[in-house]
């Protein structure tokens, strides 16, 4: 046999290499000129993209300079400043563009672009600025300047512009043609190459394929013989290369084979006769082998179901062990486990399998079978149909035909029952009658560890959470303590160096600080001073009957009160003071009272009234011998007037009421705020007052298209104490806004009476332009008036809000507003109701 090792065949080897060279080669060549057509369209597509931007640039400059030319032609023709704006920009914008061009231009196209650069600059210096330069002058030549500026610049710079465009498109037709016949020389090469590679590929696998297809025969004929059963199989025709040792390796297997076989048969033999002898033996321990395997495997069962129950302390977890392991030993296909409560004789519902999720949880009492097995701590079996049970809710796809009742009892007392429903023809196993009872012991021990365990565990929970609670609610407490105390000297601190007086106490009164303004106007206070002790210094510099005193006590009873007002002291000075807690809720930390000097202010608004009110009645004396002569004109009792006239004349005599009705008011004001306006009290009906009131206005209502509502029931509405004249003018005040700030809609007055608040209401709504949430805390201001455009072309003095909330409040009522823009407005004025006794209840 030839055992020569890697047999060299030296002319297929070569004629191999060689094919193989000369592919290797083509796909070279073939790479170099894709390599070299690649980089002609690269090159190509950076010159596209360069061509590009050279057009869009000067594109951009011819555009930049029709809108120069467009800029200067508005300005030359108007004459206004803003046309020059753009003028300015492109001019800035242009230089820009053709910079960017030089910096991407050579030869003949940089040329161009500087072209087009001293066209735009002499048409700047020949055209624009001498344009610019007559226009400003006002010069008539400007607009024919305006007409034929810059035409012979345009069309050169066009010219120019077109030809730097058509030269790049040439150029960049001629790089395109270019690498159009590179492609075309690289598609022959490539189909060249691909047949040549296609052919000597062909060429070189028919000869390989020869060349292995002789010894690959002889290789597949040994081993058809081995496989055919012939042993020591000798290979004639011996295989070219390294196939010698694959030939070697057959025929020394099949020798190997043939002597494995004889050596087997006689194995083989032996084995046969000891096997018959092993057949005896096992025949007698097989019986033997099964009684000790029953008894293991209820011994092993028991002790895996006693491990697994004590090794499980959680409650669910135990809960579906437990029904598990009976649904296994009865064969059962459906169950569930209920668990006894401790605080009623119901049992709930622990795990379930295979029945319904709503069992979950539920309370079942005990009745029929459950009852027996419960009470009597025995196995109970109940055949469905014959017996009704609680537990028939199993799922549609088990059919149940018996139900089988498991207590599992500890320290006398059924803690739980396992339920385990038989499909039809199951039987109980005899298995399940012998371990049942077993099983049952281990699983109520484990449950009623597991339930204590429970107990403990929530219990134990329970006094965590409180704990944490504590020691949650114990943090909180000190955080708010520091944060009050670190608050608290703030305040003393900004109450200290304040400008105004100022007097910080505790929640109680006792004093904390007092600043240098508050001693000047009231004298020193020992430290730590109580309610009492304060106001007893206070009351030293107040003029006997001052209110001032009771208001601040009345501020400490309500804890949460705010107040304001004005006090005279006896040493000279006005102040005018304010009261408002420090914190909100129950985190009230104290109260605090600034007290601001106003002596001067009070001095100036003396003088004043007194001024307005000398004026006002001087301008009423002239301002009636006018009204008086204008009747009388108007009336042509003096003579009969032309319409022109009598329309001059109507316009003078409403402008003339306006006047005489805002010196009426400013003159009510003055003897409101002096206290010389004499009030008549009686009792009055507020609905009266309305109606007569409301009928006055209805016609001017309707004539802007408003819908007009009067509710004022004439039976119902307690009277109210009051002076007539005044709650006629409050009325008259109310409607009369009403109207002339309700564009379109409706305007409702109505009167009622609140018993929960005890207050007789009159109410004035409408759909108006309503009033800013901004301006709502000035509405009732002297003089003050509203910023929408409707309130100012309607016109008024801003006087009748004012005077409203001035004889409301002097007669002891309210006045109230509620208002969203451009939804409407409601005015609330509310009085308490009239006594028996003649006085406001």
């Amino acid at each position: 046999m030839n055992t020569r090792k890697h047999r060299w065949d030296e002319g297929f080897r070569v004629r191999v290499l060689g094919l193989l060279v000369l592919l290797t080669s083509l796909l070279v060549g073939l790479g170099i000129a894709l390599t070299r057509t690649y980089s002609h369209v690269t090159a190509l597509q950076q010159q596209v993209e360069k061509t590009r931007q050279n057009v869009l640039l000067m594109e951009q400059a011819a555009g930049t300079y029709s809108e120069m030319t467009s800029a200067l032609r508005g300005y030359l023709l108007t004459g206004s400043e803003p046309f020059l704006e753009p003028y300015i920009s492109a001019q800035a914008r242009i230089d820009l563009i053709l910079d960017q061009l030089r910096a991407k231009t050579d030869g003949d196209q940089a040329n161009r672009v500087e072209q087009v650069a001293l066209l735009v600059r002499d048409w700047q210096e020949e055209v624009a600025k001498p344009a610019i330069a007559a226009r400003q002058a006002n010069s008539p030549q400007a607009a024919l300047l305006a007409v034929g500026s810059g035409e012979a610049y345009s069309d050169e710079i066009r010219k120019a512009k077109d030809e730097f465009i058509r030269t790049e498109s040439d150029r960049l037709n001629q790089e395109m043609n270019s690498v159009a016949q590179a492609a075309r020389l690289v598609r022959i090469i490539t189909w060249a190459g691909v047949g040549i590679a296609g052919f000597l590929a062909y060429l070189g696998f028919f000869v390989l394929a020869s060349s292995f297809t002789r010894s690959v025969g002889a290789l597949s004929s040994a081993a058809a013989a081995i496989a055919a059963g012939k042993r020591g199989v000798v290979i004639d025709r011996i295989p070219d290369g390294e196939l010698q040792e694959v030939a070697d390796a057959f025929m020394a297997m099949s020798q190997t084979l043939a002597n494995q076989e004889e050596e087997l048969q006689k194995q083989r033999e032996q084995l046969i006769a000891q096997n018959e002898e092993l057949l005896a033996q096992q025949e007698e321990l097989q019986a033997h082998a099964a009684e000790l395997e029953r008894r293991d495997m209820r011994l092993s069962r028991l002790n895996r179901i006693g491990q697994a129950l004590l090794g499980t302390i959680d409650l669910d977890q135990l809960s579906y062990l437990i029904l598990d392991e009976y649904l296994d030993l009865f064969g059962g296909q459906a169950g569930l486990l209920l668990v006894a409560d401790n605080n009623s004789e119901e049992m709930i519902v622990q795990a379930e399998r295979w029945a319904s999720p709503e069992w979950l949880g539920r309370r079942v009492r005990p009745t029929g079978p459950l009852d027996r097995s419960v009470s009597k701590g025995e196995l109970v079996v109940a055949d469905i149909p014959d017996t009704v049970t609680q537990i028939s809710l199993w799922s549609s796809e088990v059919q149940v035909q018996r139900e089988v009742y498991i207590p599992l009892v500890h320290t006398a007392r059924t803690i739980a029952v396992a339920v385990v429903a038989l499909p039809p023809g199951r039987e109980i196993p005899d298995e399940a009658h012998s371990l049942w009872n077993g099983i049952a012991r281990e699983a109520a021990m484990a449950l009623a560890a597991a339930m204590n365990h429970l107990e403990v565990k929530r219990a134990l929970v329970a006094l965590q959470e409180q704990a944490a609670q504590v020691e949650e609610l114990n943090a909180q407490l000190q955080e708010e303590r520091d944060r009050a105390a670190a608050q608290r000297d703030i305040y003393l601190s900004i109450v200290s160096t304040m400008r105004p007086g100022a007097w910080f106490t505790d929640p109680e009164g006792r004093l904390l600080v007092v600043n240098d303004p508050f001693r000047e106007f009231f004298g020193d206070v020992p430290k730590s001073a109580t309610l009492d002790q304060v106001l007893a210094t206070m009351e030293q510099r107040l003029p006997p009957g001052s209110p001032f005193l009771q208001q601040v006590r009345d501020l400490f009873a309500s804890r949460n009160g705010v107040a304001e007002g004005t006090i005279e002291l006896t040493n000279g000075y006005t102040l005018q003071w304010s009261s408002a807690p420090v914190g909100k809720g129950d985190e009230v930390m104290g109260r605090l009272f600034t007290f601001q000097d106003v002596t001067e202010l009070a001095k100036l608004d003396r003088l004043k009234s007194e001024f307005v009110s000398a004026v006002s009645h001087e301008l009423r004396t002239p301002l009636t011998s006018i009204i008086g002569y204008l009747s009388l004109v108007l009336n042509e009792q003096v003579g009969p007037l032309q319409p022109q006239q009598k329309e001059f004349l109507s316009v003078v005599k409403r402008n003339t009421d306006r006047l005489a009705n805002l010196i009426n008011d400013i003159l009510d004001i003055q003897r409101i705020e002096s206290g010389r306006m004499p009030l008549k009290y009686r009792p009055v009906q507020l609905s009266e007052v309305v109606r007569q009131v409301a009928e006055t206005f209805r016609v001017a209502a309707e004539q802007k298209g408003l819908t007009f509502e009067v509710d004022a029931p004439e039976t119902g509405i307690p009277l109210v104490s009051g002076d007539p004249d005044r709650m006629t003018q409050i009325t008259s005040n109310l409607v009369s806004n009403a109207v002339k700030y309700t564009p379109k809609g409706w305007v409702k007055v109505s009167v009622y009476y609140d018993e929960k608040q005890n207050r007789v209401c009159l109410a004035v709504e409408d759909t108006g332009i309503g009033i800013p949430p901004a301006e709502q805390k000035r509405i009732f201001e002297k003089f003050y008036r509203g910023t929408h455009p409707y309130a100012r072309e309607a016109g008024g003095t801003g006087l009748g809000l004012s005077l409203v909330k001035m004889m409301v409040e002097e007669q002891g009522g309210e006045v109230t507003l509620e208002s969203e823009p451009d939804k409407g407005s409601r005015f609330t004025v509310s009085f308490p109701p009239y006594s028996e006794t003649g006085t406001t209840q």
